[in-house]
């Protein structure tokens, strides 16, 4: 039992054509024609932060514009998304939309907002998950952590985004056990603060992203159990996924952009050519692969379905849990 505790485009035949977009116009032809705000809704210095700096450092030449990216953080990510979906439609404020506030967070809490209300662009790369523990803890792989676990009930890990595919990934463990493990999830505010809280010896493990653990594990602070997602990491090669290990475990999430319900077809089209040209640069590819991000394009109506789908699965596991 997991005990959770605190908390693109076309030209018509005139010059400028232009979108309505609540009480405001957008020259769709033209844009963009000032900065963007890019919302990621985790807190600076974890993963989806660090990812998407590298990003935007990049996409902003394709786009032409500046991205300015804000951190929108709290509540496991949904406080980003919830306000990202009351934002205009107009271009100038797209965000991070990944798998667990969508599909995972409805379920664990309430939120303002559904899968409907957003315009998806697509999805870029993938999101992992990692069981990772300090050096010296007395287990190595997850027979010997399961073991440990039952004989020392009460462990706790640090958990960067409450509520969402992190703590799953745990949950789905303890399924695995038949509930068995009395582990207790810590919330913590992003990948940065949750690892440093094992290695502050705050709690006995993470869930976490590679991005987020990865200069523990290189210096040799950190060790990865297992990889929680379906492909090992790319720094750690010679450790198995959980599913290499004999447990029925496989989280794995999506970066994916968009912007608020309504967002106009040419400024959606304009972003899927900037996220793929940027895909292409031999810069962003360095940058991801040091911060074990696979790359891979989903456009917008393929990656909504993936979302509606996960929620479901999702929250029969949840309800399953509960």
């Amino acid at each position: 039992m997991i005990k959770k505790i605190g908390l693109l485009s076309f030209a018509p035949f005139f010059a400028i054509f232009a979108t309505a977009c609540g009480d405001q116009e957008v020259d769709v032809e033209n844009y963009p024609e000032e900065p963007v705000t890019f919302y990621v809704n985790y807190s600076s210095g974890g993963n989806t932060d660090v990812v998407y700096r590298q990003f935007a450092d990049v996409a902003e030449e394709y786009l032409g514009e500046e991205i300015i990216i804000e951190n929108v953080d709290g509540g496991g990510g949904t406080v980003g998304v919830s306000e990202l979906a009351n934002e205009e439609p107009d271009g100038y404020t797209m965000g991070n939309l990944s798998m667990a506030p969508l599909t995972v967070s409805p379920h664990n809490q309430q939120v303002p907002y559904s899968t409907d209300d957003f315009s998806y662009v697509g999805g870029w790369g993938l999101q992992m998950y990692g069981l990772v523990a300090p050096a010296d803890a007395p287990y190595d792989d997850l027979d010997d952590f399961v073991e440990y676990a039952r004989e020392n009930p009460g462990m706790s890990f640090s958990d960067p985004a409450p509520g969402g595919l992190n703590g799953l990934a745990v949950d789905l463990l303890d399924r695995e056990e038949n509930g068995e493990l009395q582990i207790e999830s810590v919330p913590y505010d992003g990948g940065g603060e949750s690892t440093s809280a094992v290695l502050g010896g705050h709690v006995d493990f993470t869930s976490n992203n590679p991005s987020a653990v990865v200069s523990g594990l290189d210096s040799g602070d950190l060790k990865l159990i297992a990889s929680m997602s379906d492909v090992r990491f790319e720094d750690e090669p010679d450790v198995p996924t959980a599913e290499e290990q004999g447990y029925d475990v496989n989280v794995t999430s999506w970066f994916g952009i968009g912007g608020p319900e309504g967002l106009p077809e040419e400024i959606i089209e304009t972003w899927e050519e900037v996220i793929q040209q940027t895909l292409d640069d031999p810069e962003f590819q360095e940058s991801a692969e040091s911060l074990d991000t696979p790359l891979e394009w989903m456009p917008g109506d393929e990656y909504e379905e993936l979302i509606d789908e996960n929620y479901e699965l999702y929250g029969e596991i949840i309800s399953d849990e509960n």
